[in-house]
């Protein structure tokens, strides 16, 4: 979550808190916290109704658009979850990321393999896969075939389509110590 977000998520959760504290003293006597809002609305009640319809409205909103974002997103499991007559099977992603780590590994002459996956469906997979080339070849040539023996892995081994994106750093500009699989 990025800092504008938390900061957005931090002030609708202090004013959703404002005003639930403002509702539970108008409902219920509290001492001090009652005798407070009871003197802010004598002194300044036009003001103090606007507040009110303010905060109301920004809440309803941040309501609206957390109902919106629940509602609309797409879900991304994080596990793979197979069912047939037999029974359930449930792969972890760390072992998909392996799969994918180890067919990379097997293939290519590449170093410091760095696998991310995604389960979209029970039959759609997403992969992004980063690697240090170590041969120096035509880096395009090398990203479609990386790209191709992990869509094949994938399928033969978990039966499943995949989406794969491949970055591709050379390895005279990495700053990392090389790890061969």
């Amino acid at each position: 979550m990025n800092r504008t977000s938390k900061s957005l998520l931090s002030l609708m959760a202090v004013i959703t808190l404002l005003l639930t504290l403002w509702f539970i003293a108008t409902e219920v006597y509290i001492p001090y916290l009652t005798d407070f809002f009871e003197t802010l609305r004598a002194s300044n009640a036009q003001v103090m109704e606007v507040i009110a319809i303010v905060f109301s409205i920004l809440v309803a909103l941040f309501a609206l658009v957390m109902l919106g974002i629940a509602l609309m997103s797409r879900t991304s499991e994080k596990d793979l979850k197979l069912q047939d007559g037999h029974g359930n099977l449930t792969v972890p992603k760390k072992s998909m990321e392996q799969i994918i780590n180890k067919a990379v590994a097997e293939d290519h002459h590449v170093g410091n393999i760095d696998t991310k996956v995604r389960v979209r469906s029970k039959d759609h997979l997403q992969a992004k896969v980063s690697v240090e080339d170590l041969s120096n070849d035509n880096y395009r040539v090398n990203a479609r075939d990386i790209q191709r023996s992990v869509q094949e892995s994938v399928q033969r081994h978990l039966g499943m389509k995949s989406d794969v994106k491949v970055q591709i750093i050379p390895r005279q500009h990495s700053k990392k110590s090389l790890k061969v699989v």
